[in-house]
């Protein structure tokens, strides 16, 4: 996923170089991306997802238990980045959401 860097500038930021109101009025927004889009990227995310399986035949049917183990290194890379950039900058590139820690899934299928 790109990284963004939007800030929201104001009608009044704005309306002293473009010599006018934007078209919405005096309170409009406009939203611009610092950032060209396609150049900057995050950390490259790798998980590694593993399941451990045995098949039982009894009488008609199969049972199969397994175990699934989600994240096996319990990598954590950002997925989603803040893309606000305000005057400040200070919340910019803030996570937001971040690769969930290493799961464990016990389970079976029955098939008759």
């Amino acid at each position: 996923m790109g990284i963004a860097a939007n800030y929201v500038a104001t009608n009044a930021l704005i309306a002293p170089s473009l010599g006018r109101n934007l078209a919405a009025g005096p309170n409009a927004t406009v939203t611009a991306n610092l950032v060209r889009p396609g150049t900057s990227y995050g950390a490259r995310s790798y998980q590694t997802d593993l399941r451990l399986a045995k098949t039982f035949t009894i009488a008609r049917g199969k049972v199969q238990g397994f175990v699934d183990l989600f994240n096996l290194f319990n990598a954590n890379p950002i997925y989603t980045y803040n893309p606000t950039y305000g005057t400040t900058g200070a919340s910019w590139l803030t996570p937001l959401a971040i690769l969930p820690g290493r799961l464990v899934r016990i389970g079976t299928q029955v098939n008759f």
